[in-house]
């Protein structure tokens, strides 16, 4: 079986001189639009490839993190902001040995306790003291972005290069009168 590719510069020619000669107008809201499915797309599957990687449920990851583009200028900016998972809320149950936690496994010698405030959580004896205890947390889904940058890189490219031109090429055909 043999493919074959044929592309006419014309058309791109063609193509880039009638874009070039749209009102500004159209041309920003085409980007700003095109650029908003951008967002979402890229947030989706970063939340996927983290959920992956951090071997959480899609749905914990994605309540957690947050995606924008702040579209100033000629700049875009993915911020991925997510806070450490506390282990309680992953279904953490109290066991003669210690917590069992689903996804996570067994933390021996720790308990599960109430604060004044209310708060529950996972928690281990600092010392051979009561006293001081600290909370024990799982994966933070920001980290997994921090400690692997190009596999996240790759995941923004990717859906660069296969729908922004022509996710921006629809929103063009969206705002012109007909």
């Amino acid at each position: 079986m043999v493919a074959e590719l044929k592309i006419d510069a014309s058309e791109i020619l063609n193509l880039s001189r009638a874009i070039a000669g749209l009102p500004d107008a159209i041309k920003t809201k085409a980007m700003a639009s095109a650029m908003r499915r951008m967002r979402e797309m890229v947030r989706s599957r970063i939340v996927k490839r983290s959920a992956e990687h951090t071997k959480l449920p899609p749905g914990v990851v994605r309540k957690l993190t947050t995606a924008r583009f702040n579209a100033g200028g000629n700049t875009q900016d993915v911020i991925v902001k997510s806070g450490w998972i506390h282990l309680y809320k992953l279904g953490a149950t109290q066991t003669a040995k210690g917590v069992r936690v689903r996804t996570r496994g067994s933390y021996a010698h720790a308990f599960i306790a109430e604060m004044e405030s209310g708060h529950r959580g996972v928690m281990m004896r600092t010392s051979k003291e009561r006293l001081p205890i600290r909370e024990l947390f799982g994966p933070n889904p920001a980290h997994a972005i921090t400690n692997n940058p190009d596999v996240y890189l790759d995941v923004m490219a990717e859906v660069i290069e296969e729908h922004l031109a022509p996710r921006v090429l629809h929103e063009i055909d969206r705002l012109l009168p007909r």
